[in-house]
């Protein structure tokens, strides 16, 4: 069994709120750099980062326990992206399926704009804190043209998601190119295929695209990357390109793992590498940060150390439809045609019919980058769709002219000889 120590770096992206306070000290930083933005948060905004954590271990976990029954391979998933999917399509639902979504993304409890608010203002100031590092957060929204959909549903997302919508043909197979162009817009074309075809039967499609391209604060040697052995779980192991330096970082350990602190440009976001010591297993590792504040207290105990890295060069290139994983979390009802209420978005009953997830990380001696896409698909539940047909009078036919409000009929004749 493959390792994969690697798939849980880009928890980084959601918990960097929190590490960014810690004590932060590396010789090789660039003095040039302007020292991050802080994020300044309100008690309640705190609280929801913390949750927001929580949903990020308990939605990789799942993912985690769902490859392991599978292919066993590398994966990496963007909690980031996948939460900011899902709250733009919770502004759309209702009653017992609004309550499963906020539940599920950790923020029950909240009102509606408390949430929205807190998405604004993380997508926000997650944009300015490094200009060194590249980072962009995109959402959009494609409507089907034919169905009426609720105002005040588009103008929230637009509103706290700064989101683009479109209303479009799904019927026509030049959509496809066009949501499959935007992702590959904003992930710099790392990503450029998300969907195969759209559904005259869709509602909407609702998409989060991330982009991220960090430099290290302290770049690696590419004269001291050599072949070294990477050991699998099954005992077999395989010579990769291995980085090496040897330089301050923060870092911390318990009994069940090392923990590394790798910054990127002015440190405002970093990768943190999560290594199980001798006899343990990711599995362990997993179990444990789904624990009440054990992420709080590992990270709280990281310090500035003498650390003699080595670090495997790796791209990876992932998908996943993450429907059972969703619906093991408590969102069941939301891909229920027969419950499911996103009344909020439209008159027309819907449902969640997918939800899928593209990711790509390639991480080398200079940094990293990353990319995600969510696509949240909603599907009608009942709907005719428009359909083309033609009329072709080409032969003796009846016409009316008719009074349209109380039906009074003002002439009527039938033509049959056209001179």
């Amino acid at each position: 069994m493959k390792s994969k120590f690697s798939t849980l770096f880009f928890l980084a992206f959601t918990t960097i709120l929190l590490v960014a306070s810690c004590e932060k000290s590396n010789s090789e930083i660039n003095k040039d750099l302007p020292d991050p933005i802080k994020i300044d948060l309100r008690s309640s905004e705190a609280k929801m980062v913390k949750s927001d954590q929580q949903f990020a271990f308990e939605f990789f976990a799942n993912v985690f326990n769902e490859e392991a029954a599978d292919k066993d391979d590398n994966f990496m998933v963007s909690p980031l992206s996948l939460s900011m999917a899902l709250a733009m399509t919770w502004n759309g639902a209702d009653g017992e399926t609004k309550q499963a979504m906020q539940k599920v993304l950790r923020l029950d409890g909240y009102s509606d704009e408390e949430v929205n608010e807190y998405y604004k203002k993380l997508r926000e100031a997650l944009l300015k804190t490094d200009p060194s590092t590249k980072l962009a957060i995109a959402n959009s929204i494609w409507t089907n043209k034919n169905v009426v959909i609720d105002s005040d549903f588009i103008k929230v997302n637009q509103d706290y998601f700064n989101s683009v919508v479109k209303s479009v043909d799904f019927a026509d197979s030049k959509t496809v190119n066009e949501l499959n162009q935007w992702a590959a817009e904003n992930t710099n074309n790392l990503i450029d295929h998300v969907i195969d075809e759209t559904d005259p039967m869709a509602l909407m499609y609702l998409m989060n695209a991330i982009y991220f391209k960090g430099v290290w604060t302290s770049e690696f040697d590419a004269k001291n990357t050599t072949k070294k052995p990477f050991f699998y779980m099954n005992g077999k192991s395989k010579n990769v390109d291995m980085m090496h330096q040897k330089t301050d970082f923060n870092y911390t350990e318990n009994q069940l793992l090392q923990m590394v602190e790798l910054p990127y440009g002015n440190q405002a976001f970093s990768m943190l590498v999560l290594l199980p010591k001798e006899g343990k297993m990711l599995a362990d590792i997993i179990s444990d940060l789904q624990k009440g504040d054990s992420w709080t207290a590992l990270a709280s105990g990281l310090r500035k150390s003498d650390v003699d890295l080595y670090l495997p060069k790796f791209k990876t290139e992932y998908s996943k439809r993450l429907n059972d994983a969703l619906i093991n979390m408590g969102m069941g009802i939301a891909f229920d045609p027969s419950r499911a209420d996103f009344s909020r978005m439209s008159d027309h009953d819907a449902f969640i019919s997918f939800v899928d997830q593209f990711t790509y990380i390639s991480t080398d001696e200079v940094g990293t980058e990353a990319a995600a896409v969510t696509v949240v698909g909603i599907e009608l539940t009942s709907y005719q769709p428009p359909r083309t047909v033609t009329f072709n009078a080409n032969r003796p036919f009846i016409y009316i002219i008719q009074e349209n409000s109380t039906g009074s009929i003002l002439f009527m004749g039938a033509v049959k000889d056209l001179d």
